[in-house]
């Protein structure tokens, strides 16, 4: 008996996986995203819209905003009569890829074993940097967060979040002013996501070039007086609310960030 062969839209299917739920472009970005990344389409050019859509299980419309999306991130090119062409050489270290991708994805292109560490608090004040990048008076409470994401067992990245304790949920404000252990997620773009009315949209980010202190309580494991990259974090809803400042201290040696520019 002789195989059936598969044909080649059933083989591109597979390596994309369908959208079953309702039609949402970044859910369809994530998923074709994930799927570049991965290097699952054969000469690093997407099938045709009709083909992708089809195998995505979502609209037209929708297929053509997430597109759009990944252009504008440089993850692909687009021209009439050409398709749509992959930057094989933007990766998961790309700064403007953070969002849809997070820390523990860039660590485990290139770590066998990342975790993270770390808990979160109520602070009766703001530092000084969130109360200008969130305009928050010095007698706001916020949601404090220390995490540290460990690569193979060292420290990789320490990240320091301040969040207005009004913004999130009735639930975790219950839970952080009763003292309770949270359980948290150790990306701020999927904390925000139960914000009411407040999720995270995009962020603007400062990099910062420091020396390692003289302090052994400093979270990175490098000597004092070593040059390092601080990344200052202001996040953003869709209208341009800022809700969230976050402070990232990071390993050079561990994770190296790229700025993709294009027209």
């Amino acid at each position: 008996m002789v195989a059936k062969q598969k044909s080649p839209q059933a083989a591109v299917t597979a390596m994309v996986p369908k959208i079953r739920t309702a039609s949402l472009s970044d859910q369809t970005t994530k998923a074709l995203l994930d799927a570049i990344l991965e290097r699952r389409f054969p000469d690093d050019r997407l099938p045709s819209e009709p083909e992708l859509a089809d195998m995505l299980n979502v609209s037209r419309t929708t297929l053509r905003a997430a597109l759009q999306s990944l252009e504008r991130l440089g993850m692909v090119s687009r021209a009439p009569g050409r398709g749509t062409v992959i930057r094989t050489h933007v990766g998961r270290e790309s700064i403007i890829l953070q969002r849809l991708i997070g820390f523990r994805a860039m660590l485990q292109a290139t770590h066998e074993k990342v975790e993270s560490l770390g808990r979160y608090w109520r602070d009766p004040h703001p530092d000084a940097d969130a109360m200008v990048a969130l305009r928050l008076t010095s007698d706001t409470p916020v949601v404090a967060t220390s995490k540290t994401f460990l690569a193979d067992g060292k420290p990789a990245l320490h990240i320091e979040d301040q969040i207005p304790f009004s913004y999130v949920s009735q639930a975790t404000q219950e839970a952080l002013a009763a003292g309770e252990e949270f359980e948290f997620d150790d990306s701020i773009f999927a904390f925000s996501q139960t914000w009411p009315g407040r999720t995270i949209d995009h962020v603007v980010v400062e990099m910062v070039p420091m020396v390692i202190p003289d302090s052994p309580e400093f979270p990175l494991d490098l000597a004092p007086g070593t040059p390092y990259v601080m990344l200052l974090e202001t996040h953003y809803t869709e209208h341009g609310e800022a809700v969230a400042f976050s402070r990232v201290h990071v390993d050079d040696r561990y994770i190296r960030f790229h700025v993709v520019r294009h027209n």
